[in-house]
């Protein structure tokens, strides 16, 4: 009998221990029962299907003699998860990818993640805020020349999951780095990406076959990855991301007044 594929990745988030430094972020491995891995492996789209991500909507940068808007984040390719819907179906290639979206994307999956930083949430925003969210999926494909300096995601990010597609485990080296800043009162606000000589590494989190990792974005969330050296590499990554467009503050509650059904002494007329 095979594993409900939801209730497996359910289970093993939910169990996963949260390491607080430098920020919260968790990393699992198995995180799919083992057989849908490896469907999922034969139902990674082509990059044919996928987008250079300066056409995605991602800022870029002008170059001044052409005028051309390039992304400094290139080579990386992407698609969001409906896009991958569509081409396994005009392909007739079943139904993976919208069976994963329809859990993945949902409510009771992003109430699960929410909770499991409910810590470093309420450190954030306070006690008692309530979030107004969206959620997104996206896959994303890295090539040669890949990096991207350490930076903490932009300002509405909430959390983020990066499920890592390998083969193998012979991309092991070129997984998320977590960084701490030398200044130990540098921040961020999200909008900015840092020279890497500004930082230290504090770990690598292995590029592995079925590995999760899992983080909230806080202004000290530094993280990045080291420029992908080898041409031959190609790094298929899940995104999920949690997106925060609403704070909700409770009003403050004044100070509660004893209510007494008789004169307080010294209170008499």
């Amino acid at each position: 009998m095979s594993f409900d594929v939801e209730e497996f990745v359910r289970y093993q988030i939910a169990n996963a221990q949260v390491r607080a430094y430098p920020f919260p972020h968790f990393c699992v491995t198995p995180v799919f029962p083992d057989d849908f891995y490896r469907t999922l492996q034969a139902r990674l789209p082509s990059t044919e299907v996928l987008r250079p991500i300066h056409e995605y909507g991602t800022v870029g940068i002008a170059d001044k003699a052409t005028g051309k808007i390039t992304s400094a984040f290139e080579p990386r390719y992407i698609a969001d998860l409906a896009k991958l819907e569509e081409d396994e179906e005009a392909n007739q290639r079943g139904h993976l990818w919208r069976d994963l979206s329809s859990w993945l994307l949902g409510d009771a999956f992003r109430d699960l993640i929410i909770d499991k930083f409910h810590i470093g949430i309420a450190e954030r925003f306070g006690e008692g805020a309530r979030l107004k969210t969206d959620v997104d999926g996206r896959f994303v494909r890295d090539f040669h020349q890949y990096q991207i300096h350490p930076h903490t995601d932009k300002p509405t990010k909430l959390v983020s999951l990066l499920f890592y597609l390998p083969a193998d485990d012979s991309l092991r080296r070129h997984g998320t780095v977590i960084y701490r800043p030398i200044d130990p009162n540098f921040r961020c606000d999200g909008t900015t990406r840092h020279s890497f000589e500004l930082f230290r590494k504090v770990a690598t989190m292995s590029f592995l076959p079925n590995t999760l990792l899992g983080f909230l974005r806080t202004d000290r969330s530094f993280h990045g990855v080291e420029e992908i050296k080898d041409e031959r590499i190609e790094r298929n990554v899940l995104l999920y991301n949690v997106y925060v467009h609403k704070v909700v503050v409770p009003p403050r509650r004044e100070a509660a007044r004893s209510i007494w059904p008789w004169a307080r002494k010294g209170d008499e007329a």
